[in-house]
């Protein structure tokens, strides 16, 4: 009877002692799982053996996946890194006209500006929007910023820390504390601790009918122009 070959017998070692799996194998010695199974496939094996064999592959499993996911994170991040800077590019070709810049502050007034037609009001979260809502007004319409009024909205867990919120939004916009109306707070609110990086809603406000309608005027006349091509 023709004995085992040298690879046969370091295949089972392996199989046995070590709980590699048929892939593991096949590339540590370069034979096909097909042969593996008909060398391996009525090897006799300890309970302790199978065992150590399913740790083995539930091992490999769990790598595979971290590696995998790990992949698609630089893939997808690289993805993004793109995508912003295509943004950016297209950024860079939008002429430095009024006309632009008028449709820009309209644009963002549609989406976050109130509605109600006596005034020029919007809210936000993040400062830099209201940064740049103030600035567009300085620099389009000569609207001083110091003619703005200002109002926190805040969570009723916030209300110790209602000057120090108000000094920081204060900061951001570049304007005086004395500019901020009464301060709301939200009394549904079920937050009880509020986190160092939160600071409320902030709404700046322009009393004047004749400049909402202007900016209601840029944002209408643009939005039925793109229904109509």
């Amino acid at each position: 009877m023709k004995g085992k070959s040298e690879k046969r017998l370091l295949a089972e070692r392996l199989r046995i002692e070590r709980g590699y799996s048929y892939n593991e194998i096949s590339n540590q010695l370069g034979v096909s799982k097909s042969t593996l199974s008909n060398w391996l496939k009525r090897l006799p094996l300890t309970p302790e053996q199978e065992n150590r064999i399913q740790q083995r592959l539930k091992d490999n499993r769990s790598n595979f996946v971290a590696k995998a996911r790990q992949s698609n994170r630089k893939r997808f991040q690289k993805a993004r890194e793109q995508a912003f800077q295509q943004g950016v590019d297209i950024s860079s070709l939008i002429p430095d006209e009024n006309a632009v810049h008028e449709l820009a502050l309209a644009m963002l007034y549609l989406g976050e500006g109130d509605k109600t037609g006596n005034r020029v009001q919007i809210s936000n979260t993040d400062p830099e929007v209201l940064r740049y809502f103030l600035s567009a007004v300085e620099r389009l319409y000569q609207i001083s910023r110091t003619e703005m009024s200002f109002r926190l909205n805040l969570v009723e867990a916030a209300r110790t820390q209602e000057l120090r919120m108000i000094k920081w939004w204060a900061t951001q916009l570049e304007c005086s504390i004395h500019q901020f109306q009464k301060t709301q707070f939200d009394q549904r609110s079920k937050f009880s601790k509020i986190t160092d990086d939160y600071h409320g809603v902030c709404t700046t406000t322009y009393n004047d009918t004749y400049l909402f309608e202007r900016i209601k005027g840029v944002y209408s006349a643009y939005l039925n122009r793109g229904l109509q091509k």
